[in-house]
């Protein structure tokens, strides 16, 4: 890597270069992007490990911020430690390109998205490279590359080939800011979680990928994913969400209680409680519901009706779920049949049921449901009380009643309890529940009668990929008048996205001819491209099986590059991200497998969701406010060393920190101690002999035994991923170093210990600050190739053990000197040392009883 040299040895102490971070940094930039030190083995396989560490890949809105610094320090320090460790490292990083951020800068400062989009690339990639960041840069991958892209559109393909993409005319979520609609998980309690717009509902003909078919795996493999926090694993799950419950079906009337005609006769809930189905006493439809206008057009309802539909369009499907709002509806003017009473139950439309769940219907049971209970309040609807404790007072009366005798209650709230049935016909004395005897019973006969089946319901709904706007991957259909819909051929990949739109005009797909005018790749007449691009998450969703092979020019990956590299082992990124891209890439990985391109079921094996960076006051920061640190505010006085110092140092990775100028200042102080304490470890010269431990003086074997401690510490926190502990351990090590060369003059010192614990503070302090570390390797110890070819300290911690631990000696409970003993002193000698070293204290008084904590302390009860 450099020119072989000997070590730069002063004559004298004190005599060694000055510390310039600046120097030393631009220096070993250079060199190791020379030599492509972070290149992955190119060989197939190899005889080492692997270790992928990926951090989430940024999206070049403009230059890092301190939460990107963090992040990627993190994953740095990891993949750097595991070359040393003799892992086979994969450690790239790409772009996440495509979006309308993007987009509307450009329009904002009138240039074209793309020209923003990689003028922020170089941007970002000069501060990577100056932070030192170890990645393996001939791996690059950027979305809005046609190269990349083009797979994504493969993929596409090869999804629609499968059954999992479709198209259908749907109530879908709007941003009237964005001018584009999005997936459910992109709508953060009724806004846009991009602009924070207020979303409203459309009917749109979109493109979903079936997501929906995995539900069942994607939820059930939670459990396989050991290395998770397990909030991310419960935040996935709670989305997904799994019901297991019956449908039940109900018949649709007239007043009189007659099927109308016409109609299709029948409406489908799902329920979890089928034992409170004589409970139900009137019957909910969502304002999306499809066929609901038809239901009470050209009547004395219609208008109340459309009334509701309108009024829900301005709430937010998450408002009107969680129901804290105020709830609205209106009578349809029909009935539906309840199958196990045969009663007759009005059917209303409200606000307050989502047509996300289940079928869009409800079963509405208000005396269980405190939702359900505010409506038949509202609207004077009955509320029939079909389950009780034994206790309740209401229960006596009603247990052997075989008919309804209270169908109205004087609660204030809904009845939660648990316990047995009652004004329940022939299930009335059972116990109630989810999976009780008597829900049970009532699946059974609703099963006997063709009323009802046993069904699992997922409340994970179809991903919705269309986007209206431009900066995105073309969805490859054409729409052909004599054909219908079809794909484009794999031989005409990619559809390029043209880069000269006028977007300050706004400008879309959809107006530009030059893009949308095409031939039918089946009849060869003319057609028209589909304009609608792909949600950005879908090219996210497979961005790290493209780093195992990103140069294929035949399939998105290879079998075999992904066989060897996949799963990612460390994957480091916020926790904002634990649904929407952590979701589909465990879907798409899944999905790719069944196509027979992958070997693996699970993306990622450990995930560390790093806190967040605040600024010094404990507030987010962000451009608006004017609290953003950016990493140059640090890089420029004291270097990137103390940056990447810095943020490991303060908090553990999972934490949230305060940014702290005082922390900066201390982490530069350490690496200049490092830097003095290695040069004067070597200013007697450099052994290459071992260390042999019977020749060491008491000097000499506590510096030994300290280094031993603080070696097994340091590799013990970085397994753990615990970075500030484990400088600490380092800080530790140099504190040793010191005591010892304070102890023994220049000339007396042991030089093959000196030297191999110079070694070990660079090689532990490498992944952490590389820049200091790779200078003092070379300079200081004279090596010539780089200290990450190098193997991490080997260590014994059975050597830490000293002959004697310094304990600390009470008197009635309050420390009055201390003293060494053996490690396994026996209580008694531990006495005798403890009496001898406070005798002023216990002087003229008799211990009447010693409390002794081996390799602690020995509390002496005097009277």
């Amino acid at each position: 890597m450099c020119d072989n040299h000997e070590p730069r040895i002063a004559a004298a102490e004190g005599n060694y270069p000055a510390y310039d971070a600046h120097a030393i940094e631009e220096k070993w930039i250079e060199a190791w992007g020379a030599s492509n030190l972070f290149a992955a083995d190119a060989r197939e396989s190899t005889d080492r490990p692997k270790k992928y560490v990926l951090e989430m890949f940024p999206y070049p809105s403009g230059d890092l911020h301190m939460g990107h610094a963090r992040n990627y320090t993190i994953g740095d320090a990891m993949a750097r430690q595991a070359r040393m460790r003799g892992f086979d490292v994969l450690h790239p990083i790409g772009f996440d390109a495509f979006g309308l951020p993007a987009e509307n800068a450009a329009i904002k400062h009138k240039t074209q998205a793309a020209a923003w989009t990689y003028a922020n690339m170089d941007q970002a990639l000069a501060t990577m490279r100056r932070m030192g960041f170890s990645y393996d840069m001939d791996r690059m991958v950027k979305t809005c590359d046609p190269e990349y892209y083009r797979w994504g559109q493969w993929i596409f393909l090869k999804l629609w080939e499968r059954g999992l993409v479709y198209r259908k005319k749907n109530p879908v979520n709007w941003c009237p800011s964005c001018q584009t609609v999005l997936a459910n998980e992109q709508v953060n309690e009724g806004h846009c979680w991009r602009c924070d717009s207020e979303v409203e509902k459309r009917e749109l003909e979109q493109w979903y990928i079936k997501i929906t078919e995995y539900s069942e795996e994607l939820l059930d493999d939670l459990d396989q994913l050991g290395g998770w926090p397990e909030r991310v694993r419960h935040m996935q799950a709670n989305w997904i969400g799994r019901s297991e419950g019956a449908e039940v079906d109900f018949t649709l009337c007239d007043a009189q209680g007659e099927p109308i005609a016409g109609e299709a006769g029948k409406i489908t809930v799902f329920t979890t409680r089928a034992d409170t189905l004589f409970g139900c006493t009137f019957f909910l439809l969502a304002p999306e519901y499809a066929g609901l206008v038809e239901l009470v057009q050209g009547t004395e309802y219609e208008q109340p009706v459309m009334d509701v539909i309108q009024g829900a369009k301005r709430v937010s499907q998450v408002e009107r779920a969680q129901g804290e709002v105020e709830k609205h509806g209106a009578f349809t003017g029909r009935y539906v049949v309840n199958p196990v009473s045969g009663e007759k139950i009005p059917v209303w439309v409200a606000d307050y049921v989502i047509s996300d769940y289940g079928t869009g219907a409800v079963m509405a049971v208000p005396c269980g449901d405190q939702r359900d209970f505010e409506f038949a309040k509202k609207y004077d609807l009955p509320i029939v009380p079909i389950i009780l404790n034994e206790d309740d007072p209401l229960f006596e009366r009603l247990q052997h009643v075989s008919g309804r005798e209270v169908d109205q209650v004087s609660w204030d709230q809904a009845y939660a309890a648990e316990g047995r049935l009652v004004q329940s016909g022939p299930y009335t004395g059972l116990c109630g529940g989810k999976h009780s005897e008597a829900e049970q019973a009532v699946v059974t006969d609703l099963e006997k009668s063709g009323f009802g089946r046993r069904s699992t319901q997922y409340r994970l709904r179809d991903w919705l990929i269309s986007r209206q706007r431009y900066w995105g991957n073309p969805i490859p259909a054409i729409h052909c008048p004599h054909c219908g819909i079809v794909p484009v051929p794999e031989d005409q990949l990619p559809v390029i996205l043209p880069e000269n739109l006028d977007l300050a005009a706004g400008e879309t797909l959809a107006e530009s001819p030059q893009f949308y005018e095409t031939t039918c790749p089946v009849c060869g007449r003319a057609a028209r491209r589909e304009t609608d691009t792909m949600d950005t998450f879908t090219c996210s969703s497979w961005y790290f099986l493209r780093y195992t092979d990103p140069h294929n020019a035949q399939l998105p990956f290879s079998r075999e590059a992904a066989k060897r590299w996949m799963p990612v082992d460390n994957y480091i990124g916020g926790i904002e991200h634990a649904i929407l891209h952590l979701l589909y890439s465990r879907f798409f990985t899944k999905a790719l497998r069944d196509m027979g391109l992958l070997d693996v079921s699970e993306p990622f094996t450990n995930l560390l969701c790093q806190g967040m960076v605040k600024d010094q006051h404990g507030d987010t920061m962000s451009k608006s406010k004017g609290n953003v640190v950016p990493p140059s505010q640090v890089i420029a006085p004291f270097g990137a060393d103390t940056m990447r110092l810095a943020i490991l140092f303060i908090a553990p990775p999972e934490k949230d920190f305060n940014w702290d100028e005082e922390a900066v200042a201390g982490a530069n102080r350490f690496i200049r101690r490092a830097w003095r304490t290695v040069w004067e470890l070597v200013q007697q010269g450099v052994s290459h002999t071992a260390v042999v431990r019977e020749n060491l003086g008491k000097a000499e074997l506590d510096l030994y035994r300290e280094r031993h401690r603080t070696l097994a510490k340091c590799t013990e926190d970085f397994d753990r991923l615990q970075f500030n502990t484990a400088i600490s351990a380092i800080m530790e090590l140099v504190n040793a170093a010191n005591a010892y060369l304070n102890a023994v003059a220049l000339g007396s010192r042991n030089e093959a210990l000196a030297t191999q614990v110079a070694t070990d503070i660079i090689s532990v302090l490498s992944p952490i600050c590389p820049f200091v570390a790779e200078e003092l390797w070379h300079e200081a110890l004279g090596q010539t190739e780089s200290v990450y070819g190098a193997p991490w300290p080997s260590f014994d911690a059975a050597e830490a053990l000293t002959d004697e631990v310094e304990i600390a000696v009470q008197v009635l409970g309050k420390v009055r000197g201390r003293t060494k003993v053996a490690p396994d002193a026996s209580p008694d000698v531990m006495q005798a040392a403890a009496e001898a070293a406070v005798a002023s204290w216990i002087e003229g008084k008799r211990v009447v009883k010693a409390i002794c904590v081996p390799g602690r302390l020995v509390n002496l009860v005097v009277k």
